[in-house]
């Protein structure tokens, strides 16, 4: 799975296709890549264009109400960044710059399992 994918997951974008690929890959590249940070700045994009939406509507039977969208976003926005914070050093970047940096890098990962 992409990157791009797991943000569209995160977001709950599968089907409806609110953010375009190259949209959400400008998110991942504005967060280095951080599939939490980047789902967060979607979270937030919704959210401004949930309040610029926001109303109440009732036709008979049927109502819908956009005003709790923006909420909503916006705490959804602040879990990943939750997340983000809480993510491990080792789960976001690991560089081999040198010889001995990639022995360390492959060690690691065999203690790790």
């Amino acid at each position: 799975m992409t990157n791009v994918e797991i943000v569209s997951l995160l977001i709950g974008d599968t089907s409806n296709a609110l953010f375009s690929t190259t949209e959400i890959q400008a998110f991942l590249d504005l967060e280095s890549d951080n599939v939490y940070m980047a789902a967060s700045l979607a979270c937030h994009s919704l959210a401004t264009e949930a309040a610029r939406l926001a109303k109440a509507e009732k036709i008979g039977n049927y109502s819908i109400d956009r005003k709790a969208m923006s909420t909503n976003y916006v705490a959804l926005a602040k879990k990943y960044e939750e997340m983000s914070e809480d993510a491990p050093a080792f789960a976001i970047a690991e560089q081999s710059v040198s010889d001995f940096a990639l022995r360390e890098i492959v060690r690691n990962a065999a203690l790790r399992g």
